[in-house]
């Protein structure tokens, strides 16, 4: 043996990647419990688990094969087996990405070199941004996050994999298919918030929905599938037997292709239970008048029409409005509408997707939908305030605070109402 491999002083061979062993010597565990820790499925006391957590990091241990572990051919149809059926389940569709975000004064002109304050490493992508900020939320409103996506070989997939097992998201990836890398995406944000993001053509597998579907039943709970924009429009036919087996059903506006929505706007409002639009996507759909206030009530008039006539419709469908809020139009054509805190723009990036986690973690525990819009609100102006999509993860007791304290003018008032 060569004085290159023997120990050092952390329990590592010199030279050598460090191993899960390495880590549970160093800590002084066992290996199963590290693999618990690193997972999040099976509870760690505390002050275990910030041995773990030194340890991985004295050790700078990355956990290549933990991405393997949670493939679908080890998955149960049940995300995480401790938990009741009471607690409400939340599966996003969509790909993950590995954002590096940099922050700037103003963007660069051609030929110009310019110096970035700070720049960041991520995981994006709007369907893993809904889940990461749902299974934050906690009591009152507890969530049994997942993500059905692809990942890659490379060591950005292990290392994305790692942080959603940490924030408790448990990935559901197709059985036997990993290939390529995590695909990424620059994000240049400016002083002002404003960002300008460029992303590269996925090299992944394609997200697995169908074995999802047939292998999950949802019988007894209260369990909704969500879809972000970028795969309405290739799952919307699978949507109709996931309602079927008894899932319920949501979809946000982010990635969805403006001519697709324009002529599939009934398929959206008869398949999905929440539908989340932006004043954009709004103003996109056929038939739909100008004007914000005209474009709400021409979906209030339709909601009312399909409740009268017992049509499909959806529970809920809200349009988020920037920096003046968010409105809700409710089965049956009411419109409540809540106004967005007034913070500080230092990331806009993530804002939308903070809003729908929160939104769906609250809607699925039966809260009010009143107190959900404003939550909601509250978590999408306080993503803002850090660079990147998952940085801002509030809990319910912070969104709760906030409100009762008044800190953005609307605690104790009730939301506009209009019918």
């Amino acid at each position: 043996m060569t004085s290159a491999d023997t120990d050092d002083s952390s329990g590592a061979r010199r030279g050598a990647h460090p191993t899960i062993d390495d880590v549970a010597r160093l800590a002084g565990v066992s290996k199963g419990t590290v693999s618990h820790v690193i997972s999040g499925r099976v509870p760690v006391a505390p002050a275990t688990r910030a041995q773990v957590e030194e340890a991985i990091a004295t050790l700078d241990y990355r956990p290549a094969e933990t991405a393997r572990s949670l493939t679908a051919r080890k998955r149960p149809a049940d995300p995480d087996g401790r938990l009741q059926a009471s607690v409400p389940r939340l599966t996003a569709v969509g790909f993950l990405s590995v954002d590096y975000t940099a922050s700037l004064d103003r963007l660069p002109e051609r030929e110009e070199r310019r110096l970035a304050a700070t720049i960041g490493k991520s995981i994006g992508g709007p369907a893993a941004n809904v889940a990461a900020i749902a299974a934050g939320i906690g009591s009152p409103f507890p969530i049994a996050a997942s993500l059905i996506t692809a990942i890659g070989l490379d060591q950005d997939s292990d290392w994305a994999t790692a942080e959603l097992a940490h924030r408790r998201v448990d990935l559901i990836i197709p059985r036997d298919r990993r290939n390529g890398r995590l695909n990424r995406a620059l994000v240049l944000v400016e002083a002002d918030g404003r960002r300008t993001i460029i992303s590269e053509p996925s090299s992944l597998a394609a997200v697995d929905v169908d074995r999802f579907i047939e292998t999950t039943d949802p019988q007894g709970l209260r369990w909704c599938m969500h879809l972000e924009g970028y795969h309405v429009a290739p799952h919307i036919e699978r949507i109709a037997r996931a309602r079927q087996k008894g899932f319920r059903t949501s979809m946000q506006a982010t990635g969805l292709p403006e001519d697709w929505l324009a002529a599939h706007a009934d398929d959206v409002f008869n398949l999905f239970d929440v539908v989340v639009l932006h004043r954009e996507t709004l103003r996109q759909m056929t038939g739909a008048p100008d004007g914000i206030d005209r474009g709400l009530s021409w979906i209030a008039q339709r909601a009312a029409k399909a409740a009268s006539d017992g049509s499909p419709w959806p529970e809920l469908v809200v349009v988020t409005l920037g920096a003046d809020g968010a409105a809700a139009i409710v089965r049956g054509g009411s419109i409540l509408t809540a106004p967005s805190p007034r913070t500080q723009i230092v990331d806009a990036t993530g804002a939308g997707d903070a809003f729908v986690g929160c939104l769906l973690a609250t809607w699925l525990n039966d809260c009010p939908i009143d107190l959900s819009l404003r939550l909601a609100c509250v978590a999408g102006s306080l993503q803002v305030t850090q660079f990147g999509a998952q940085e801002m993860r509030p809990t319910a007791a912070q969104l709760l605070q906030h409100i009762e304290a008044g800190a953005y003018g609307f605690a104790g008032a009730e939301p506009e109402k209009r019918s």
